[in-house]
């Protein structure tokens, strides 16, 4: 028989991924070290070894680190284009937001900070939105959910490999 494609699975895992992450509320999932992300692996990964049960396989290591780091690549690519078109379309600067929280409690920020902080603001007063922002964003995402993501494909395989031992 042949192998199941990974196409559906990375569907699954992306789609809840960027779920968990877009939606408030539910995206403070990812605040206990990214476990929405490696719950949406987790989930494809499932599907995948299901597909590969009726093919008579079991799923391998290989396959949960690339569910998880091709789920993670294109999550934080959608998560990243679905904020920035929002902040566009809300036209809303945070910056002022921030110095209203800074100010409650009482914090100081350097110079530094504060310079980019003007930086980030102008830019949003402009273009209404920060490509700054929306960069390092996207770096931070593209490195942190591929991350997570292979981390939840290898947990996945490990309990899903422990469940078809246990059930032998």
């Amino acid at each position: 028989m042949e192998t199941p494609s990974k196409f559906t699975p990375v569907i699954i895992s992306t789609a809840i991924i960027s779920a968990i992450s877009l939606f408030p509320l539910l995206n403070l999932i990812n605040l206990f070290c990214c476990a929405g992300v490696m719950l949406g692996v987790f989930a494809g990964c499932a599907y995948y070894n299901n597909k590969l049960k009726q093919s008579g396989e079991i799923i391998q290591y290989k396959d949960g680190t690339a569910i998880g780091l091709l789920s993670g690549l294109v999550s934080a690519l959608i998560i990243v284009i679905v904020t920035a078109l929002l902040s566009m379309i809300t036209n809303q600067n945070p910056i002022p937001d921030f110095y209203k929280m800074i100010d409650n409690y009482g914090l100081t920020i350097p110079k530094e900070l504060e310079d980019f902080l003007q930086k980030i603001s102008e830019e949003y007063r402009k273009n209404g939105f920060s490509i700054t922002l929306t960069l390092i964003s996207l770096v931070t995402n593209i490195i942190i959910y591929p991350l997570f993501g292979v981390l939840g494909g290898l947990l996945s395989v490990s309990i899903l490999g422990r469940r078809k031992n246990a059930e032998q």
